[in-house]
């Protein structure tokens, strides 16, 4: 357990990097198409749909590390009232409710993502293939999965019944 911890906590690490150059390659990209339109009166060629791209990709190579940090929404006023067995409890049933979830969604996007490149879905400007930004997706989905068996595998097997 311990070592498959460290590999996702490697594998978050890596992601988040990659979520951070995807930021970087938006503000890079907004700027050339702000500065073309302003200096060249020339937008940068599908510049938009290339931001929603790396937007797209952010999210999903961000979502592991967002759950690491617990930045997600919680209701955490009512939880942190109730005492500490109850909290592990809910805590349980929330994470292998949110786990199951998350699978689902990552299948389903990755069988939607075949669907779309059987059919030759691309980009409405730059004729690009859809499928592997859906694909990406489903990776992230598919990630916090992980990272969501790993929490729940930690209460079930924790000792101080914390």
């Amino acid at each position: 357990m311990h070592t498959l911890s460290r590999l996702l906590d490697r594998l978050e690490s890596a992601m988040r990097a990659l979520a951070c150059c995807c930021l970087m390659g938006m503000a890079l990209l907004t700027g050339a198409d702000v500065a073309g339109r302003g200096l060249l009166d020339t937008p940068l060629f599908g510049s938009e749909e290339l931001t929603a791209i790396l937007a797209t990709l952010a999210v999903a190579l961000c979502l592991p590390y967002a759950h690491a940090q617990g930045v997600h929404i919680g209701v955490e006023v009512l939880i942190s009232r109730l005492p500490r067995r109850v909290r592990r409890r809910v805590a349980l049933a929330t994470g292998a409710t949110a786990m199951l979830l998350f699978a689902v969604v990552a299948w389903r996007m990755v069988d939607y993502a075949l669907t779309l490149r059987a059919s030759g879905q691309l980009s409405m400007n730059l004729g690009l293939p859809t499928y592997p930004v859906v694909l990406a997706l489903a990776f992230g989905f598919a990630m916090f999965t992980l990272f969501l068996a790993r929490d729940v595998l930690r209460l079930l097997t924790a000792k101080d019944g914390r």
